[in-house]
């Protein structure tokens, strides 16, 4: 005899003890259904990758890079104390731009210098540059640092390089709250950037670079000042 308990379940009911098989087998379905359920979880939890540790850490190691568009560099030419010849693209380098203090506006580029964590800097102090003008034949104050090393290089005024052209565009201007500008200049030095606490100078005979500045942000800073303060008797 067969009893049918589903489209796929058959039982042969041979005596009056088979009915207490089959009570004993439908009393373990449950448990063994439970357990399919749970091996199939498990495994779907283990084979998930793990995709927030792995964007923290693409986060963690993504580049530097100067503007957003991707159009920023910086050319120069070094030659004393630090000889290079500089191009730096977009991608790896920083670039940053505020108001100083005391008025006018301070450009400052970084990039990698060398295999040990030093970097190198050069700062361009604009003393009569206001926010979106443009101009030509400006006055600049030229600081180079090697970060890392200890050597700072300062023309210590603004007498001895020139900005012959200089231009800003707006990125995100008025009537949003962040006024940043592209600035765009190049420019030479007739006389050199000189160390300070020690001996040696650094002459940029040309330089060209497009960065950004932040007309909502102040430099509290002030190296080219300091320096000069230590080199005065």
């Amino acid at each position: 005899m067969l009893q049918r308990f589903s489209d796929d379940v058959v039982f042969p009911l041979r005596h009056v003890g088979a009915s207490s098989q089959f009570a004993s087998r439908l009393r373990c379905l449950p448990a063994i259904t439970i357990w399919w359920l749970t091996l199939g979880v498990t495994c779907k939890v283990h084979a998930q990758p793990p995709v927030a540790e792995d964007d923290n850490a693409s986060s963690a190691a993504a580049p530097a890079a100067c503007l957003p568009d991707g159009r920023g560099y910086l050319k120069a030419r070094l030659s004393g104390a630090v000889q290079a010849e500089l191009v730096w693209g977009n991608d790896g380098m920083e670039c940053t731009g505020a108001v100083r203090p005391d008025g006018g506006l301070r450009i400052r580029f970084s990039h990698p210098d060398g295999s040990e964590g030093g970097r190198l800097v050069l700062l361009f102090g604009v003393a009569g540059l206001r926010e979106g003008q443009s101009a030509k034949t400006l006055p600049v104050n030229v600081t180079v640092i090697r970060e890392g090393q200890g050597e700072f290089y300062s023309t210590q005024g603004d007498n001895k390089c020139t900005l012959d052209e200089v231009a800003q565009q707006p990125i995100t201007g008025i009537p949003h709250r962040s006024r940043s500008y592209r600035i765009s200049a190049r420019g030479f030095c007739t006389g050199p950037a000189r160390a300070v606490n020690g001996k040696g100078a650094v002459m940029l005979s040309r330089f060209d670079y497009v960065g950004r500045v932040d007309f909502d942000e102040q430099d509290t800073e002030q190296p080219e000042d300091k320096m000069m303060a230590v080199n005065q008797p």
